[in-house]
């Protein structure tokens, strides 16, 4: 069969596009074809262009810790007025990001964008791509320290879609003090405003607070906000509740940093005060040299929860393991090795399952 009739079988919708090498051998006379010479890099100009041919939204939102939990919390809001798009999975880096965009529809009014980062000038190379009209940063945390070394390279890391957005579109957590100079909109603690969710969890009500502060300024009313709120819903794995082998299983387990496992140890102790209480805790990893440090300094918070059972898994979690008390404290190398040991945890337990994603913690469940 000729090349140009197999690629018309394959692709009979005129508005299909193939992106080839330019150095490709057998080269197809079709105006749908187009040769470049990077392709990763054409994929992020044409998302560019899609991006500024339409009338919408961009709202970029980045920390280290609740970005997807906000950019969910922030499409559920709006979304009660608007019709939109928001990161799926983990497509936030260099090429989920173009390819989110590209799902952009000429009817949508909103797209709530994850920034993710590892590096310096990361952020600030998404955001030459998406132009966000607005900007939400979470938080500045640990996370990634095995590249950036120090909280002060995280928050430049960070703060790089700054550069994009004017001060009266930027919405932060003001209780964090690597904000209290920056020129934003300041979310903070306050107990006059009484919001009713059904999330778990004070941290949660940190990435509440920033969508419905960005939700406000983009024109959704007080009351479409408050009827959002009762009906949120979060990407999987993030304090998700899972019945299993008769048991309670929280699912924390798509990612973990020191402030995040912290913060979701204490609500779990608190949801569950009354039960008996199992943990499962994986290796938190990219922090560095500080990695050993931060995984010994879980054991204070530990140390004051009523925990009936701790399980660890990991290599760093190791550092961990040698500061508890291993009458009730036990370490498994592999995910695979603490498999077997579940189904015996007493029946009516609330396990709390929670580790970096790469650490695949969730297989338990499987």
């Amino acid at each position: 069969m000729h090349k140009s009739i197999f690629f018309n079988k394959m692709f009979p919708n005129k508005k299909h596009l193939m992106v080839f090498y330019d150095d490709i051998n057998v080269k197809i006379e079709d105006e749908r074809a187009v040769y470049v010479e990077n392709s990763i890099l054409f994929l992020q100009k044409l998302a560019k262009k899609y991006r500024e041919s339409l009338n919408v939204i961009v709202i970029g939102i980045t920390g280290s810790e609740g970005k997807t939990s906000t950019k969910d919390i922030l499409y559920t809001i709006l979304s009660k007025k608007y019709k939109g798009k928001k990161t799926l999975g983990n497509y936030n880096n260099h090429i989920g990001l173009p390819l989110t965009l590209l799902q952009l529809e000429e009817d949508d009014k909103f797209i709530a964008l994850e920034m993710g980062m590892s590096n310096l000038g990361e952020v600030k190379a998404l955001g030459k791509i998406a132009s966000p009209d607005y900007a939400i940063v979470t938080n500045i945390g640990d996370s990634h320290l095995e590249f950036l070394e120090n909280r002060n390279n995280v928050f430049k890391a960070k703060t790089e879609i700054f550069e994009f957005v004017k001060p009266e579109f930027r919405v932060v957590y003001g209780d964090d003090p690597y904000f209290k100079d920056t020129e934003a909109i300041r979310v903070g603690k306050n107990k006059n405003n009484k919001i009713h969710t059904n999330l778990y969890g004070e941290y949660n009500s940190i990435n509440i607070a920033l969508a419905i502060t960005t939700a406000l300024k983009i024109g959704v009313s007080t009351e479409e906000i408050l009827d959002a709120c009762k009906n949120l819903k979060l990407t999987g794995m993030r304090f998700e509740r899972v019945e299993k082998y008769g048991k309670i299983f929280i699912n924390d387990a798509y990612n973990a940093s020191p402030i995040a496992m912290k913060v979701s140890l204490e609500t779990f102790n608190e949801i569950f005060k009354d039960d008996y209480k199992v943990v499962i805790l994986g290796d938190m990893l990219e922090l560095g040299k500080e990695s050993k440090k931060l995984h010994e300094r879980l054991s204070k918070t530990i140390e004051n929860l009523d925990l009936d059972e701790i399980y660890l898994v990991g290599k760093e979690m190791k550092d961990l393991y040698m500061k508890l008390d291993h009458k009730k404290c036990f370490y498994f190398e592999t995910v695979e090795k603490i498999k077997d040991r579940i189904k015996g945890i007493k029946d009516g337990a609330a396990v709390f399952l929670k580790a970096s994603n790469g650490i695949c913690l969730n297989k338990i469940l499987d």
